[in-house]
This record gives C-alpha cells, sequence and structure tokens, in this order.
C-alpha cells in the first residue's frame, strides 16, 4: 500500500516545531520591494497563526509557519495601510500571509475576502498569492478575478522537486505530484497563470543531485502546464530539519554556483519563464538565517548584482554574463561538484535516518521499517 506520509520526517518536523520559537508579535505586516522589468515589484507579507501542514509536522526546510493568533481586525487595519502606501505602476504585487492565501483554517473567507477589499483602487501589471496547491479552488479565484486590478493573476505554489521520492522521503511535502492535475486546470479554467517554486539545495541530497533535481523540475513543471517557475536556492533557517542536519555536519548549504548551473542549462526562449528568487538574504534581523547559499568575498558582489539583473530581466544576455563569471572559488565547487554522484545515495540517506532516529527518540524498528519502505519505492 502507497504511505503518502513519512512517519519518521513527520515526527522529526513535529518535534523541531514544537521547540521552534514563535515569530515576534510585532511587526505584523512587512512590505519587500525589488526591480523587475524595470519597474516596481512589492511583497506584502501578514501574520497568521501560520501553515496547517507546518503545524502537524512540515516540510524539512521550512519555518514559515508559526505565527500568532492576531486580530483580524487589526491585521486589516495595518493592510490597508500599506496598500494605500504602494506606489503606482507596479510591475508585480504579491500579498502572502505566513503560509497559504488559500488555506480557510490560516485565512479564513471573511479576512480573504476584506483583503481583496482593499485592493479595488490598487493596480498592477501582474499580481500574485502564495498557496498549497491542495488548497485552490475556483469559488475564490472566482473572487480574486471579481476584485483585483491586474492583466494576470499568479497562483504561486510550491512544487520543490518534481519527483514523488524526494518530496516524501526528503522535503516532506505531503503532496503526490499527480494531484497537480486538478489544481492546474482549476487555475487555467479561471483564466490565471500557476508558476511552480522549485527547490535547489535540498536535505539529504549532495548538491550534484540537487541540481540535476531541479533542472528536470523546472522542465517537467513546463512541459506539464505551468506557466512559469521560481527557482529557489535554500537558505538554513532556525527551527527547521536543515538546520539540524547543518549542525551535525549532514547538511550544506549550496552555492550560488548552483543557481547559476542551473540556469546555465535551459535554451534561451525558456529564460522568460524561468524566474529566481531569495538568492539574497533579504531579512534585516540577522538570527532568521543560519547561512545562506554564497560564493566567496572575491566575486561576491558581482554575482549577486547580475543575479539582480537576471531578477530585472530573464535573458540570455544577462545568462550569459552570469555564465562567463570566472573566479577561483568556482573553480573549486565545479571540481568538487563533479566528484560527488548523480543520484539519490540511499546508504548514506539511512545512515542520517538512524542518527535522526536517535536523536529524537524514534524507536529503531520503526526506523528501520521505514527505511525498507523507502529502499522499495
Amino acid at each position: 500500500m502507497e504511505k503518502n506520509v513519512n512517519p519518521v520526517l513527520q515526527f522529526v518536523m513535529q518535534e523541531i516545531y514544537k521547540k521552534r520559537k514563535p515569530l515576534p508579535e510585532i511587526p505584523r505586516t512587512v512590505v519587500r520591494y525589488e526591480k523587475v522589468q524595470d519597474k516596481i515589484f512589492s511583497e506584502i507579507w501578514f501574520m497568521t497563526p501560520g501553515c496547517a501542514h507546518d503545524r502537524n509536522g512540515g516540510c524539512t526546510m521550512c519555518n514559515y509557519g508559526k505565527g500568532n493568533h492576531v486580530s483580524p481586525k487589526e491585521i486589516a487595519c495595518e493592510l490597508a495601510i500599506r496598500i494605500r502606501q504602494l506606489p503606482k505602476n507596479l510591475q508585480e504585487l504579491i500579498i502572502t500571509p505566513t503560509g497559504s492565501m488559500l488555506d480557510e483554517q490560516e485565512v479564513p473567507l471573511e479576512i480573504f475576502t476584506e483583503i481583496l477589499g482593499l485592493l479595488k483602487h490598487t493596480t498592477t501589471s501582474d499580481f500574485l498569492i502564495e498557496t498549497r496547491i491542495d488548497t485552490v479552488s475556483a469559488e475564490k479565484l472566482e473572487l480574486m478575478k471579481q476584485t483585483v486590478h491586474a492583466d494576470r493573476i499568479f497562483i504561486e505554489t510550491g512544487i520543490e522537486a518534481w519527483d514523488d521520492w524526494i518530496l516524501r522521503n526528503c522535503v516532506n511535502k505531503n503532496m503526490k505530484l499527480k494531484d497537480l492535475g486538478p489544481a492546474l486546470n482549476t487555475i487555467h479554467h479561471a483564466g490565471m497563470y500557476a508558476c511552480a517554486n522549485i527547490g535547489i539545495g535540498i536535505p539529504f541530497l549532495n548538491e550534484r543531485m540537487s541540481i540535476k533535481v531541479a533542472v528536470t523540475s523546472v522542465e517537467t513543471a513546463l512541459k506539464m502546464g505551468f506557466d512559469s517557475v521560481v527557482l529557489f536556492p535554500y537558505h538554513v533557517k532556525p527551527g527547521t530539519l536543515s538546520a539540524w542536519l547543518w549542525e551535525q555536519n549532514l547538511y550544506q548549504c549550496c552555492s550560488l554556483w548552483a543557481l547559476i548551473e542551473v540556469l546555465g542549462t535551459f535554451p534561451a526562449e525558456m529564460l522568460d519563464k524561468i524566474h529566481i528568487s531569495w538568492y539574497r538574504n533579504y531579512y534585516d534581523d540577522p538570527q532568521k538565517i543560519l547561512l545562506s547559499p554564497d560564493t566567496c568575498d572575491t566575486c561576491r558582489e558581482d554575482v549577486l548584482k547580475l543575479l539582480d539583473d537576471y531578477k530585472n530581466h530573464p535573458c540570455q544576455e544577462v545568462r550569459g554574463k552570469l555564465l562567463s563569471l570566472s573566479c577561483s572559488c568556482r573553480d573549486i565547487w565545479k571540481q568538487k561538484l563533479l566528484l560527488q554522484p548523480d543520484y539519490v545515495e540511499m546508504d548514506q540517506i539511512a545512515a542520517i535516518y538512524r542518527k535522526m532516529g536517535h536523536a529524537f527518540g524514534i524507536s529503531p524498528n520503526m526506523v528501520e521499517q521505514e527505511i525498507i519502505y523507502m529502499t522499495k519505492e
């Protein structure tokens, strides 16, 4: 019988969640700006209790979910101020909660409707929300269509990897790829666009394998009907399994060269559909991130500047400059990469599962049963 939930990862993530510090009560809303297509991109975040999946033992690299219960009235008042302060002629606007915008457990219909009402005088070329794919509903998409003034509305969702085994046993996503079809149809039937978030630096995978998975995931997501993808190189965040693995020297943050390596594999005509985000640490609070994707002191600013340029204009001209960047750290990184296998190292993953089991008090029998199941999948 097929088991969608990995009981070992779920137990570990539940324990990590219990010990994770909740978000501070203030700020309850945050606004961030970037440049895309030489215009303004704005992201407005607002506090919620958090991702329901996270509370139940969620994704191994994510710590978005432990927010606070806040007054809907106070959140609406703050969002109204934030939205009124937005500049004119936005290229992109994303409004996002602590977890999933369309999840009733996190953003009740009453609040969702009120937020949409705040947007009635706001105009943007592209409007985006982030949500788990299993929260997509035709009714809420219709509400957005009736309210949001945008040329295009995007529903952005975390896919991470187009591989069910990796989603179950490395990411703990609690999602099956076969379930994406109905949600995609619902999004497109509403006249909206679907965007898939793809990760680089997946826990339990070496960097070479993570790059390979990211490339395949981008290709497959676009082929299967997603209108665009966003590549996310993972940071190591406190209160996550990836942080625990890093502290045990069982996980390494990916290099920014890995992001460039992935970008370098696609035909030029695909690049306008392949975007990047969070290659920088945008947080002001140093406690938000333990470690970020990086290069070296010599080339870091040049790399980040060109990645900013690519985010602004995903195109062959900028990608060519990224691919031609030269640094000794890139040469060393490439040499190390070529020594890694480009497949799932099941023996190493099994050894890490046994260490996790011991550290988190899981019975050896349960761990061994899960390893056997994973090996046979």
